[in-house]
């Protein structure tokens, strides 16, 4: 695992292969350069200012950040992941699926991150 600093939030690049690890930077494209640490918003608020409309998709979120739906062929490991204290967590997987995980809600969507 190897950490990708953005915006004063470090985000785990969840790999054991270093060379895996560039990779899945370029592919979470901008994302993780929407939040940051000092906005007033929430998480999901943060990526709805810079994307505008997300849609909500199915899906249940385990507690290791594994995205599991009835619409994928297989359950999705989590690429990028973050922990912003008092506003929980984001998970970024392949294709631009994003889940959002704090103690109210959870909110899976799918983001064009380029």
């Amino acid at each position: 695992m190897f950490i990708h600093h953005v915006n004063g939030i470090d985000w785990l690049v969840i790999t054991a292969f270093e060379e895996l690890k560039t990779l899945f930077i370029e592919e979470a494209g901008s994302l993780p350069s929407c939040f940051s640490t000092t906005s007033e918003l929430s998480l999901i608020d943060q990526a709805k200012r810079t994307y505008g409309y997300l849609p909500r998709l199915s899906g249940v979120i385990t507690d290791t950040g594994t995205f599991q739906s009835q619409d994928n062929e297989e359950d999705l490991n989590p690429q990028l992941a973050c922990l912003v204290e008092g506003r929980g967590r984001v998970f970024i997987y392949h294709r631009g699926f994003v889940a959002f995980v704090d103690d109210e809600q959870t909110f899976i969507t799918q983001i064009d991150c380029q």
